[in-house]
């Protein structure tokens, strides 16, 4: 499991932004998601990028004074963001290889600062991932305990 959260200190003229990860063979010139090997969640649109330049939409526009978080469990081979401490639901799966965090930023003028876990992290929740088999499927149910609240999540993986 590896998890860290990046502060939109100011999103520049345009709010282009991407954050995500990588394999350390990807062109580190383009955004996030859109080369091979490569995946990410953009800010100006809120969709998410799967190794190519066509997004899917995901979540919600992020923008200055916004925290996002990405969690990679290596063990599920799954992916989630997290929006100023809220979880925003699994991303992407299937994940394999060596991966590293990535963030992209194609706006004059914008900053942020990443989070690797030397300061408090805005999410708090807790996640257990449990895993069984039914009819060549595994099927993920994973809980997330956000303070009091308990939320479910399901997802599907087919063989």
């Amino acid at each position: 499991l590896f998890y860290f959260e990046v502060n939109i200190l100011d999103k520049g003229d345009n709010g282009e932004i991407g954050i995500g990860f990588c394999a350390k063979t990807v062109n580190l010139n383009r955004m996030p998601g859109w080369e091979n090997n490569s995946w990410g969640y953009h800010g100006d649109d809120g969709n998410f990028y799967c190794c190519s330049g066509t997004g899917k939409s995901y979540g919600p526009l992020f923008t200055t004074c916004d925290t996002i978080g990405c969690c990679l469990n290596f063990r599920y081979k799954v992916a989630f963001y997290t929006k100023n401490g809220v979880h925003l639901g699994i991303a992407f799966q299937d994940l394999e290889g060596e991966l590293y965090p990535c963030v992209g930023m194609r706006s004059r003028g914008g900053s942020m600062k990443v989070n690797f876990g030397h300061e408090k992290f805005k999410y708090t929740g807790k996640f257990i991932i449990i895993c069984f088999s039914y009819n060549f499927n595994i099927n993920m149910l994973s809980f997330i305990l956000y303070k009091q609240r308990l939320m479910m999540m399901i997802l599907v993986i087919s063989y």
